[in-house]
């Protein structure tokens, strides 16, 4: 039986669309951060060509075909799956408003909380994430992340 290996293709095709994204984004900026864009760029779409290269070779060889069913298999797992794919677009789509460190943190609770973490651990956590991110981001590094109602009430 030829091993379904369609579904291996999704990360790749997601990661060329951020390389892509990743270019123009950087089409702007001193030529220092373009240099250091098309270096971390290049290698992104290189391994994605590795992994086309690998799967395509299986595929000639007759060891593998293109079917999804890794992807939607077991069916039980599919609404944990789409949820976590909405958690991800709500935190992205939130991040402006919420900050990184109260979007950290509900994300996480989310995400746990549909992957069925029940107990401490479903509160420990995020919490513990969240602060890390705001130490390591906002109190360290200074970086430029959105802030929202946390990080403006802690500076």
């Amino acid at each position: 039986m030829k091993q379904p290996l369609g579904a291996d293709l999704v990360i790749p095709a997601l990661a060329l669309a951020f390389a892509a994204y990743f270019f123009v984004s950087i089409a702007d900026l001193a030529w220092e951060a373009k240099a250091n864009g098309v270096v971390i760029g290049g290698a992104l779409v290189a391994l994605v060509l590795i992994q086309l290269v690998r799967i395509g070779l299986r595929i000639a060889r007759g060891r593998a075909s293109l079917g999804f069913a890794p992807l939607v298999e077991p069916r039980d797992a599919l609404p944990k799956r789409i949820g976590l794919v909405v958690v991800t677009i709500a935190f992205i789509w939130t991040l402006q408003w919420l900050g990184l460190t109260l979007g950290l943190l509900l994300a996480l609770y989310a995400s746990l909380w549909l992957m069925g973490a029940r107990g401490k651990a479903l509160y420990i956590i995020p919490v513990v994430v969240a602060a890390l991110a705001y130490l390591l981001f906002v109190a360290l590094l200074h970086t430029d992340i959105p802030h929202g109602p946390i990080e403006r009430l802690l500076s």
